[in-house]
């Protein structure tokens, strides 16, 4: 049997990954806070760790979720 590789997604700039967040309908009032937030915390570790209970597993945000509810759930 033969095993199969999980496939991993090629790296995001910061601004794709605002841009990612945004399609999932999280709201964002303020990009530069962030990105900074992004940029020095990392993508994987603030949304993945710190908003599973935000949205459904490989869904879109629960209405009026906002990135700072993300950074204070920290």
């Amino acid at each position: 049997m033969a095993e199969t590789l999980k496939k991993h997604q090629q790296a995001m700039t910061i601004d794709e990954q605002i841009e990612n967040l945004k399609s999932l309908g999280l709201q964002i009032d303020n990009e530069e806070y962030a990105k900074r937030m992004l940029n020095d915390i990392s993508y994987f570790r603030l949304i993945k760790a710190f908003s599973l209970n935000l949205k459904p597993r490989n869904g879109s945000y629960h209405k009026d979720v906002k990135f700072s509810q993300i950074v204070d759930n920290m």
